[in-house]
C-alpha cells in the first residue's frame, strides 16, 4: 500500500486540484490534516462551551454543519451514493459534536471536539474523491498509529495494526487523519506540535511502502528545466545526502525526522506541487544529468558579525558563542569563523536577537544586519578541485557578499548577500550553472523562460 501524505494541505480545492497527481496507483492511504475553515469553527465553538454560550455554540455548530453539506453538494449534485456516504460521515461526526456541547464542556472534550476536525475533512476528502468515481472510504488513524508510555510512536503496535488492516483491505483508498493517535492508555489524542512528515512516514515504514507522496514544502527552489515532451519524466531528483544539504541550507522540503527514517528503512520520498512538477528523494542515483542541479533562496535572514573583546580566551570563543545560541534555539544557516571574529546566517525574530545581543555583549562586539538573503548552490560538485568560491565571487562581482561557506561535504556551497541583491544573483548564478546544460549556445531567453521556480 502506498502512502500520500497531504498534511501541509489547508484546504480542501487544493486536494481537488492535486487529486489527479495523487491517485494514480491503488491501494493508496492519504493522510489529510483538518481544514482550516473548519479548524476555526471548532475553535470558536470550543470558546463559547467554555463561555458557558450554548446558544452561541449551538449555532456555530449548525452553521459548520451547513457549510460541510454545501461544500459535498458543490461537488455531488445528483444526491447518489457518494453523496449519502458523505451525509452519514458528516452527520455521524456533528453527532460527536453536540455530544460533546451537551456535556459539562473540559479540556479533554475540548480536545475531542478538535479532533472532530480531522475526521470532518477526511470524510469530505473521501466523498469528493467517490465523485470522481474513485472507490474511496475513511480509515480511522487512532486504529492505525500508536504511542507507548513516553508518548513516542510503537512501531510495533503500529506495524501489526497496518498489516492486519491491509489484510482485510477492499477500497482503492482509504483517507486518514493527521497526527490523530491512540495513546497507550487507549485514548484518542492529537499531536498538536506534531510532525506530520515523520508521521506520515511511520505509517509508510508500516505498510511496507516503497515511496511515500507528499505536498512539497519547500519556499523556493531553481531546478533546471529540460524543456521535455509532456510525455516524458519531468522529475528531478536529489540523494538523501543532497536532500540534507538542502535542509541544512534552510529549504524544507521534508523534516529532518523523516529523511533520516527514510534513509534507514529505504523509502524514496516523491514532493509534488499543485502544478504536477516531481521532486524525488531517494537513497542512490546512477546517473547525473546536470552537475548543478538545483539553487534555492531564502529570504528575511539576519547576519550577525562577533569581534572577540578579548575577555575570553581565543579557544573559548566559538565554545561560548555557540553555548548562546543554543540556548535559545536560533537556527544557523551559515556561519565562517576564525579564532576571534564570528559571521553567521541566521533565523529568528526582534525579542531573540535583543536577547541574544544582551548576552553576547559580555564578551563581544556585535554587528547585525537585517534584509539578507542567503543562496545555495545543490548538485554534485567537487569544491576542492573546481575553487568554488572563486567562481561564484567572479560571477557575481558586481554583488557584495557578505559571507560564503563550503567545503562540509561535496553537495552545496552557499553565499549570504542583501535582499535587495537576491534577484540579480539568481539570475546570474542560474544562467552559468543551470544555463549551460540546457539553453541554446545563441539564444537569449528570459529567467522566467529558462528555470522553474518551486513557490509553495
Amino acid at each position: 500500500m502506498k502512502v500520500c501524505n497531504l498534511g501541509t494541505v489547508t484546504h480542501l480545492e487544493d486536494i481537488m486540484q492535486m487529486s489527479d497527481y495523487i491517485c494514480t496507483e491503488a491501494p493508496l492511504l492519504i493522510i489529510v490534516p483538518a481544514f482550516d475553515r473548519i479548524k476555526r469553527s471548532l475553535q470558536e465553538i470550543s470558546i463559547h462551551l467554555f463561555r458557558a454560550e450554548q446558544e452561541k455554540a449551538s449555532q456555530a455548530i449548525l452553521h459548520l454543519e451547513k457549510h460541510c453539506m454545501e461544500t459535498v453538494s458543490g461537488f455531488l449534485p445528483d444526491h447518489g451514493s457518494a453523496f449519502e456516504f458523505a451525509q452519514t460521515q458528516i452527520t455521524s461526526n456533528f453527532q460527536h459534536i453536540r455530544q460533546l456541547a451537551n456535556s459539562t464542556f473540559s479540556q479533554s472534550d475540548e480536545r475531542r471536539l478538535l479532533i472532530s476536525g480531522e475526521y470532518i475533512s477526511s470524510a469530505l476528502v473521501a466523498a469528493y474523491l467517490k465523485s470522481r468515481h474513485i472507490d474511496a472510504t475513511v480509515a480511522d488513524a487512532a486504529t492505525l498509529m500508536h504511542l507507548d508510555a513516553d508518548g513516542k510512536p510503537d512501531l510495533e503496535t503500529i506495524c501489526q495494526q497496518a498489516q492486519a488492516f491491509a489484510q482485510t483491505a477492499q477500497a482503492a483508498v482509504y483517507v486518514t487523519q493527521s497526527l490523530v493517535c491512540q495513546n497507550a492508555y487507549g485514548e484518542v489524542e492529537y499531536i498538536a506540535k506534531g510532525d506530520s512528515c515523520a508521521y506520515a512516514m511511520y505509517l509508510a515504514i508500516a505498510f511496507r511502502a516503497q515511496e511515500l507522496v507528499q505536498r512539497i514544502q519547500a519556499k523556493e527552489i531553481y531546478i533546471p528545466n529540460d524543456n521535455q515532451k509532456p510525455e516524458e519524466s519531468n522529475d528531478t531528483m536529489f540523494s538523501f545526502e543532497e536532500a540534507e544539504s538542502l535542509i541544512n541550507a534552510g529549504v524544507r522540503l521534508v523534516s529532518s525526522r523523516s529523511l533520516s527514517l527514510a534513509h534507514q528503512y529505504q523509502i524514496s520520498i516523491r514532493l509534488i506541487n499543485g502544478q504536477g512538477r516531481i521532486i524525488r528523494l531517494v537513497s542512490e542515483i546512477q546517473e547525473e544529468t546536470h552537475t548543478v542541479k538545483a539553487i534555492t533562496a531564502r529570504k528575511h535572514i539576519t547576519y550577525i558579525r562577533l569581534h572577540s573583546s578579548g575577555s575570553v580566551s581565543s579557544f573559548r570563543f566559538l565554545e561560548k558563542t555557540l553555548t548562546v545560541f543554543a540556548k535559545y534555539k536560533v537556527s544557523i544557516y551559515l556561519m565562517t569563523s576564525s579564532s576571534t571574529n564570528i559571521s553567521m546566517a541566521i533565523e529568528t525574530d526582534t525579542e531573540t536577537l535583543g536577547l541574544l545581543r544582551r548576552e553576547l555583549s559580555g564578551f563581544a562586539e556585535l554587528i547585525t544586519e537585517n534584509n539578507i538573503a542567503t543562496i545555495s548552490i545543490l548538485g554534485k560538485l567537487n569544491w576542492g578541485d573546481s575553487d568554488a568560491s572563486s567562481r561564484i565571487i567572479e560571477l557575481l562581482h558586481d554583488i557584495p557578499i557578505l559571507m560564503i561557506s563550503y567545503g562540509n561535504d561535496n553537495h552545496c556551497v552557499s553565499i549570504a548577500i542583501r535582499q535587495s541583491d537576491c534577484k540579480h544573483a539568481l539570475c546570474t548564478l542560474s544562467d552559468h550553472f543551470l544555463g549551460t546544460d540546457f539553453t541554446h549556445e545563441n539564444g537569449s531567453h528570459s529567467f522566467s523562460e529558462e528555470y522553474n521556480a518551486f513557490i509553495i
